[in-house]
């Protein structure tokens, strides 16, 4: 499957076979249905503010207050269930290597967490045109980003799509739910960051993501936003540094056949619901 819309990955997943429906089994992610705290309710204003299209000329603005209070989240704030997290959870055979759980998909930006296993990469994928906040709310994760260079069209000349992608390497980066706001927020651009993976180090490990727009939603001319995984290519000789920085190709793949999630059900905020979000 070359391409995957996570804010519709419920559906894909299912479709495809690489869903595990937990449903059935009355699953419940959150601690304490229905209670919430003020911190992520303010998240989500200040998310509906940044991504609102009337505010796009203070947008860098907005992403950097919405970063500040991001930094701040706890997996308390989301009530979500320390079990969710634990490692006991993933040691049946059957456990999927990551749980999603959908919190809030609107036409202007998406909120969901995933849960990884320890030492499980999600593989290396994409955000086409995309603004993307990321905070770890339990355990720690690496991430290694990639930016493209002299970023081209979604197509070739000749109307084919397009399967390489020159980028620099960005320096590794490792956030940690423990140090609290001194663990940082993940940030991307349509620019900055725009590919990267997410490797769970030291236990399982769970973060919260904000991205506008959501995969699924328009793009001029091309159509609507995949997920698109993959691999990395080396560049021979003085082709891989410029300017001090490394660089390499990365190459487009069908979804890699590890990574497949099962889901959590989470109770969604009465703020929310008068949103009219999903």
């Amino acid at each position: 499957h070359d391409d995957v819309s996570l804010s519709a990955l419920r559906t894909h997943l299912q479709k495809d076979g690489q869903f595990e429906n937990q449903d059935s089994k009355v699953t419940e992610s959150c601690a304490n249905p229905g209670r919430m705290t003020s911190l992520f309710a303010r998240v989500f204003r200040q998310a509906s503010v940044t991504f609102e299209q009337k505010n796009a000329e203070r947008l860098l603005t907005n992403l950097q207050s919405l970063r500040a209070l991001m930094e701040q989240l706890t997996l308390a704030d989301l009530n979500l269930d320390p079990a969710v997290v634990a490692a006991e959870t993933f040691e049946p055979a059957t456990k999927a290597p990551c749980t999603f759980i959908d919190i809030y998909d609107s036409d202007a930006f998406t909120m969901s967490v995933f849960v990884l296993r320890e030492n499980y990469t999600m593989p290396l994928h994409d955000h086409p045109r995309m603004h993307g906040l990321l905070k770890v709310v339990a355990g720690s994760v690496r991430i290694q980003s990639f930016s493209e260079i002299d970023r081209r069209e979604e197509q070739d000349a000749d109307g084919t799509e397009r399967r390489h992608v020159l980028v620099n390497v960005e320096q590794e980066k490792t956030l940690d739910a423990g140090q609290g706001p001194e663990g940082g927020c993940g940030m991307l651009t349509p620019t900055e960051r725009n590919f990267h993976e997410i490797t769970a180090i030291g236990g399982p490990a769970a973060f919260f993501d904000i991205l506008s727009p959501p995969y699924n939603a328009d793009i001029p001319v091309y159509g609507k936003r995949a997920c698109s995984f993959y691999r990395k290519l080396l560049l021979p000789g003085d082709a891989a540094s410029t300017d001090g920085r490394r660089r390499m190709v990365l190459e487009k793949i069908p979804t890699p056949n590890h990574y497949y999630c099962d889901t959590e059900h989470y109770q969604v905020p009465d703020f929310m619901y008068a949103a009219g979000g999903e």
